[in-house]
C-alpha cells in the first residue's frame, strides 16, 4: 500500500505546478527567510505547530508541502496532504492564532 501512495505522489508532483494554478487560495507564499521573521517578529505559530493541528484534522494522511502564504493580508499556512484514499486535501490553518480555517 505504502508503494502505490508512493506512485500516486509521483504522479502529483508532475501537476503540481498545474494543480496550484488552478486551486483558490493564496499564492504569494513566504520564502524560508520570511517564514522565520514572520515567526519571531508577527507572533505567527511555528510550522511545527501548524502541521500538528493540521494532523489532528486529517489523521493518516501523509504531507506532501507546507508553505506560509498571504490570504488578504492574513498569514495563513497552506498544508497540502496525501489521503490514504489518494484524495489531496488542503488545509489552511490561520498564522497568528493556529486554528484551522478550511479543509477543502
Amino acid at each position: 500500500m505504502r508503494f502505490i501512495r508512493l506512485i500516486l505522489l509521483a504522479c502529483l508532483i508532475g501537476g503540481t505546478a498545474q494543480a496550484q494554478a488552478q486551486s483558490p487560495g493564496p499564492h504569494d507564499c513566504l520564502p524560508p527567510r520570511e517564514l522565520r521573521q514572520a515567526v519571531a517578529s508577527q507572533g505567527v505559530v511555528t510550522p511545527v505547530a501548524a502541521l500538528q493541528t493540521a494532523r489532528r484534522r486529517i489523521p493518516d494522511a501523509d504531507v506532501l508541502r507546507a508553505n506560509l502564504c498571504r490570504d488578504d493580508n492574513v498569514l495563513v499556512y497552506v498544508i497540502m496532504a496525501l489521503q490514504a484514499d489518494g484524495r489531496i486535501v488542503q488545509v489552511m490553518v490561520d498564522g497568528p492564532s493556529g486554528n484551522v480555517k478550511s479543509v477543502q
